[in-house]
């Protein structure tokens, strides 16, 4: 994509995963108005081109994917009052196009374990970041109302929002949750990421379970 920009050309791309009429659900599921929020691909082009904003780049990853089961980042940097990034993870049943659950691998026990540990998780890497900004003295009193909201916000984490944001890799399953604090004050958002390696999870592996018992049936061979 190129905007003119008065003469100074600005020139971006949107690289978008192009999925095989063999899998017309997942065709579905990741065509490109589920990919731009709502929009075409010619819509969101045009508007780069005429405006330079709106989505003015896009990639995916791919951390994992088998005959059955597909992990997919999808990155987007976008542009309006000031620029931003965002990212959707999806793990995805190929052949329907529908969301994978990780209920479909742990048992509740398991899935209990993750939910704690995450939260518990979380407000260690708050109390850190906290400490950090103290020991760095950029500490503000506005921080910490701003801290305090981050540590509410984890306190109400619901228990299926937990499970929505996930993907498999080689190594384990990683969670992540949404950002909640503007743009303004972004820098203090703690990371939300948490790779849980596979070996962690073997207690809580369900009978019916694809991906896991696969791994558990390699590693003990």
């Amino acid at each position: 994509m190129r905007y003119p920009n008065d003469g100074n050309p600005v020139d971006d791309s949107l690289l978008i995963p192009v999925v095989s009429a063999k899998y017309p659900g997942l065709q579905k599921a990741l065509c490109d108005t589920s990919l731009f929020f709502g929009d075409k691909l010619d819509t969101v082009v045009k508007n780069y081109q005429l405006k330079g904003d709106g989505i003015t780049s896009f990639y995916y990853e791919v951390p994992f994917i088998n005959n059955g089961v597909i992990s997919i980042k999808l990155c987007a940097n976008t542009r309006a009052a000031y620029p931003d990034y965002s990212e959707r993870w999806l793990t995805l049943d190929i052949h329907s196009g529908k969301a994978y659950p990780v209920s479909n691998e742990l048992n509740r026990s398991g899935l209990d374990w993750i939910y704690k540990s995450y939260k518990a998780l979380m407000k260690k890497r708050i109390t850190e970041d906290i400490k950090d900004t103290k020991t760095n003295k950029t500490y503000n009193s506005d921080d910490s109302l701003i801290y305090a909201d981050l540590f509410e916000e984890i306190d109400s984490l619901k228990y299926n929002e937990m499970f929505k944001s996930y993907v498999f890799t080689d190594q384990g399953i990683v969670f992540t949750t949404d950002r909640v604090l503007p743009h303004i004050v972004r820098a203090l958002e703690p990371y939300r990421q948490w790779l849980i390696p596979y070996k962690e999870l073997t207690p809580y592996i369900l009978p019916g379970a694809i991906i896991l018992k696969k791994w558990k049936t390699k590693t003990s061979s």
